[in-house]
């Protein structure tokens, strides 16, 4: 982004009943703004929440359907996906235009079939990777007790904000990340923890979290040579 007075905070695999209320509750006290991208698989069971998300002002995206590498699927599952998710969301909220796309796991960036598969999809489209990451799908790993979350998220924290690419970044963090590993138990704190964290390091160097701003109009093989 242009302005390095900001900051996008994105948000994957939302929204989660324990945990995204919170999360909302967080960006309105400090002010700010952040990108979702929602899972189908989640958001099919919360719709509230994506009213809820929308109506305080933050950018909603598909994260597809299942938390799967659509990039190694046949096209034809990609585009399903999207759409099944989309149409979830598009009852809350315009389909966007142009539309942002973070897949799972980021896959397919570097791909010409899904470039051309997604401008087929939503013309103008675009994915959006990110620069600083939290981490945060490993922070409940290294927890073996709800006291360990604290100084675990701060570590993560610590170091993101150290990162030279902060201002004016990309972040990524997750909404209890989807994957299968030991301490999943503290996911949950591990997420509200790590955007309170977050959020508050920011104000103290001024800061914004602001959504996304829309891509710039390219091609999609001007997309591919640049991503």
């Amino acid at each position: 982004m242009a302005d390095r007075g900001t900051v996008a905070i994105t948000i994957d695999d939302a929204p989660m009943p324990d945990t995204t209320p919170a999360m909302l509750d967080l960006l309105d006290h400090f002010g700010a703004k952040a990108t979702f991208f929602m899972s189908g698989c989640r958001a099919a069971d919360a719709p509230d929440l994506i009213a809820e998300t929308v109506r305080r002002g933050h950018a909603v995206y598909a994260h597809g359907w299942d938390h799967v590498r659509l990039d190694r699927e046949p096209t034809s599952r990609l585009l399903d996906d999207m759409e099944r998710c989309e149409a979830l969301l598009s009852v809350h909220r315009p389909t966007p235009q142009p539309y942002l796309v973070r897949l799972p796991y980021n896959g397919g960036r570097r791909s010409a079939r899904i470039h051309r598969a997604l401008a087929r999809w939503r013309p103008g489209c675009a994915l959006v990777h990110w620069g600083p990451s939290t981490e945060d799908h490993m922070t409940a790993t290294r927890c073996t007790s709800a006291d360990d979350v604290e100084a675990e998220c701060r570590k993560d924290v610590e170091r993101l904000l150290a990162d030279p690419r902060l201002a004016g970044g990309i972040l990524l963090m997750h909404d209890q990340p989807i994957n299968e590993r030991p301490g999943s138990q503290f996911k949950p704190a591990v997420t509200v923890t790590m955007l309170r964290l977050l959020l508050e390091g920011l104000a103290q160097r001024s800061l914004r979290s602001v959504t996304l701003p829309p891509p710039p109009p390219q091609a999609w093989w001007q997309r591919f040579i640049l991503a």
